[in-house]
Order: C-alpha cells, then structure tokens, then sequence
C-alpha cells in the first residue's frame, strides 16, 4: 500500500461529550507501544485538555472486510475513562493516551475488523538522526480535523501543509517543543506532525531517492492575537457547542510536543503489563 494512503488512516476524529449538550471535537491517532515485544500496547495519542472533563468518547472507526476498507463505520462509545486514559506525568505536557485493547479484542472474532494504521516508535526519528539528517526547515504534513471538518462519507482526515517555524534541532524556550507555520484552528489538537517526502528529499545538499515519512511532533497549541493586538499562545481549543465572546484571530503559527515525549508513557505501560512476561521478554533478548 502506497505511503499517503497508509498515512489518512493514522488518524481518528474524538467526540466528547461535556455533559448538559455540550461536545467538543479533537484530533488523535493510531500507536502502538512495544510494537517487537511478545505483548503490545495499542492506544490512540491525543492531548489531555481533548478529553478532560468528558463524560464520554465517542471514536469514529473505519471498517474492513477480508482486510480490504469497506465504506461502513463503527462508533465506539467509551465511558469510564478513568479506565483508560493516562495522562503524561507532566503537567506541563499536554498529551494523554486512550488504551484500545479491548476495542479491538471486540472485533476479534467477526467477519470484519477496525481498518486503521498504527505508528510505532520506529516511525519517530531519534536524536542524532535530527542533528545529522534533519534541516533546520523542513516541510511539514499536519493531518487532523480543524474544526472539525473531515470527509463524513469516508472518514477520512483533512491534510495540510506547512514548514517547521522553529528547529527541531532546538528545544523551542527550552521546551521540548517546536513551531509550525500551518494553518492550525479548533479541533487540530493531538494532530501528528509528520516530516513526509515523495519520491526525493536533500539533506545538506544532497539529493536522496525515495521516501520519507517521520512523526516529528503533536500539535498542543496555536499563536493567537486577540483584535486589540495582544498575541498568546493558547491550547489548540477543541471544537464546541459552548458561545465564546472573546474573538482570537489564529497567525498560522502551531505549537507542537516533540514526538520524543511519547517515549515517557512506556514506564508507566511497563508496570502494568504481567511481571511474569516482563522476564519473557527479558529472557528472549
């Protein structure tokens, strides 16, 4: 399967629901912890301020037959969340993770299954490979649903373009994060940031054949100038039915958490998983 077709699918559009009438709409995506260990852990990334305070997720899946994508849908509403979200230790991170083991487990013996690309740690690039093979402006593929836009009909993300506003070889304010100059509105939050290349990309002036496609980041946040001309940088909102009065105008500018902090979930994932298949593992290496 072609590499931009395996790409629109690495996304879900997450609806919550805030209680009394309220849903917001936000952006995640498909990743699996482990991914060359004996037990996997698959889950969607997401930002926290996406699904903090709902009651309900409601996750739109796309749906495959004989492992070929149907034009069905399945939507999955997930209560008790406390069950399965975890939050980055960090507060000052705005990512969380949406454990879907037993989501899938539920199609496991039908006819036909979730139809879905996951990322692995593979797919982010480590730190020597950004200081030997990453320029200091790149372009940059955002895949979302701003404001909440997405093909009903096929499911199927909105893809964007844009270019890195800040290097990836620097902490942006000595924060693990970057910006991106890319249109970035209300429901682009838990958006993956990709570095992706089609037929030829240069590194330091030399041209290489091929692809390239690495999650370099996941949109948090969004410049904003208020109409008296005040500019902050403000959580990327989810898409709602809430009335705001303040007018924010965007400046294109997003905020964007190295990919690299999705490593720090895997401590937490680690005591979790049954001790006796920790030494498995352990023994197998």
């Amino acid at each position: 399967m072609d590499i931009d077709e395996l790409l629109i699918h690495t996304t879900i559009r997450i609806e919550a629901d805030l209680g009394n009438g309220i849903q917001s709409t936000g952006t995640g995506f498909f990743y699996t912890f482990f991914d060359d260990e004996k037990i996997q852990v698959p889950c969607i990334i997401t930002n926290k301020h996406v699904v903090n305070g709902a009651k309900c997720l409601k996750l739109r899946f796309s749906l495959s037959e004989n492992g070929k994508l149907t034009n069905k849908q399945f939507i999955f509403e997930l209560n008790n969340l406390e069950n399965f979200i975890i939050n980055h230790p960090d507060n000052s991170i705005d990512l969380c993770i949406v454990l879907i083991a037993s989501l899938l487990d539920f199609f496991k013996d039908k006819k036909e299954s979730l139809y879905y690309t996951t990322l692995t740690n593979k797919d982010i690039p480590d730190e020597k490979y950004i200081q030997d093979k990453v320029s200091n402006i790149e372009d940059i593929t955002v895949i979302g649903y701003p404001d909440g836009i997405w093909d009903f009909a096929n499911n199927l993300p909105i893809v964007r373009k844009g270019i890195t506003a800040t290097s990836l070889k620097y902490d942006f304010e000595n924060t693990p994060k970057f910006l991106i100059d890319s249109a970035i509105y209300g429901g682009s939050s838990g958006s993956p940031v990709f570095i992706y290349n089609q037929g030829a990309y240069s590194i330091k002036n030399t041209l290489y054949a091929g692809g390239r496609v690495k999650l370099i980041g996941i949109v948090y946040a969004v410049a904003q100038h208020k109409v008296n001309g005040e500019i902050k940088i403000v959580l990327a909102p989810a898409v709602n039915s809430k009335p705001i009065t303040e007018t924010h105008i965007p400046n294109n500018l997003g905020v964007v958490i190295k990919a690299k902090k999705i490593f720090d979930f895997e401590a937490i994932l680690r005591t979790m998983i049954p001790q006796e298949t920790q030494e498995v593992n352990d023994k197998s290496e």
